[in-house]
């Protein structure tokens, strides 16, 4: 698990939000997410076992500049943590942060007209994102695809940033922002 390079996460909603992380094709992960919880805290659990494999807790509650700790549950190692850059209302940005809080990366969102587009028209219009390395190099890409289900892809140099780390945090952001 977390081997390759490429990952595509689906959404999923009915009561709450479901996700499904997959690599190579192969479902890994699964994620319920319930509506209008004040302080996110939510799992991610193995696929096939049901276990619990990363635990997502908000530093805050009802702040945008929260900071999202992800925790391996089997290990109880802390892989990093995922906050909102600084808020501007045409691009969001999110700082991927390594298990001793330094900064490892950024998620950014890469194209300014359609974030607008979405904020004003419609959530269904396709967002992406750009994964930048701690000295701002692009290492990888979020992209979602035109359709009535979320579903996207996740592009990563692994040699530089851990991909539990970028996939987790991209499942956070969309929850964030309710994609």
């Amino acid at each position: 698990m977390f081997d390759a390079s490429q990952y595509e996460v689906r959404q999923k909603i009915s009561i709450g939000t479901k996700y499904t992380v997959y690599e190579d094709g192969t479902p890994i992960l699964s994620a319920k997410k319930k509506k209008l919880k004040l302080k996110e805290d939510f799992r991610l659990h193995d696929y096939d076992s049901g276990e619990e494999r990363f635990r997502i807790k908000a530093d805050s509650i009802l702040d945008v500049s929260a900071a999202y700790d992800i925790v391996d549950s089997k290990t109880g190692e802390r892989v990093g943590a995922v906050k909102r850059g600084a808020f501007s209302f045409a691009k969001h940005t999110y700082q991927l942060l390594g298990p001793n809080g330094n900064v490892v990366g950024r998620i950014v969102e890469d194209n300014v007209p359609m974030a607008i587009a979405r904020r004003f028209l419609s959530t269904l219009i396709p967002f992406s994102y750009r994964i930048e390395g701690a000295n701002g190099e692009p290492v990888g890409s979020i992209g979602e695809q035109f359709s009535l289900k979320d579903k996207y892809t996740i592009d990563l140099d692994t040699s530089v940033i851990d991909p539990r780390l970028a996939v987790v945090a991209a499942v956070v952001i969309d929850a964030i922002e309710e994609n």
